[in-house]
């Protein structure tokens, strides 16, 4: 579902042609968010049946049309509800995480904190896991080192989660 987020996300920025849309995810976010052709163009097409973007030809002298997307109204509100959408087994997606959190500017302070509660509970239960496994297998020490490096980046993330709760507030109170 991130990808369909990113789309419309950048298509929230003003129109853009497919490459554009490429480029500007994977110079924001990285290269863990690249989106390729064979999901851009096939999500592009949907979202154009669906109504949730609209579509047009510019000519290009001496080279092939250019195709320019638009967001709708309708788009718009799909963004919304997408962006909004976060069960636990989305909240559990290290990457529907990010791309929700790299979006933040686009959402109210109480829903930014309602996804941050979210993936701080499904963060919590993996740590309780990870501490349970430590303890049940003390005999076995590549075990517990991969147990150790994933409680470890699991801790650094509620953190850096605290951090962003914290800033959320202080931009609140501000505001």
């Amino acid at each position: 579902m991130y990808a369909e987020i990113l789309i419309l996300g950048q298509l929230l920025t003003g129109p853009k042609h497919g490459y554009e849309i490429k480029k500007n995810i994977q110079e924001a976010l990285g290269e863990e968010f690249e989106i390729n052709n064979n999901l851009l163009y096939p999500t592009l097409r949907r979202f154009l049946e669906m109504g949730a973007i609209s579509k047009e030809v510019v000519k290009v002298e001496g080279k092939p049309n250019r195709h320019v997307y638009f967001i709708t109204d309708v788009g718009e509100e799909i963004f919304n509800e997408m962006i909004r959408e976060f069960p636990s087994k989305l909240a559990a997606n290290q990457s529907e995480f990010l791309v929700r959190v790299a979006l933040f500017d686009w959402l109210e302070q109480d829903m930014q904190q309602e996804i941050l509660m979210k993936r701080q509970e499904v963060l919590q239960k993996k740590l309780d896991f990870y501490r349970h496994i430590e303890t049940t297998h003390p005999k076995k020490p590549f075990v517990i080192e991969v147990i150790r490096f994933q409680k470890s980046q699991v801790e650094h993330e509620l953190a850096w989660i605290e951090a962003l709760r914290q800033k959320g507030e202080t931009l609140e109170i501000k505001g």
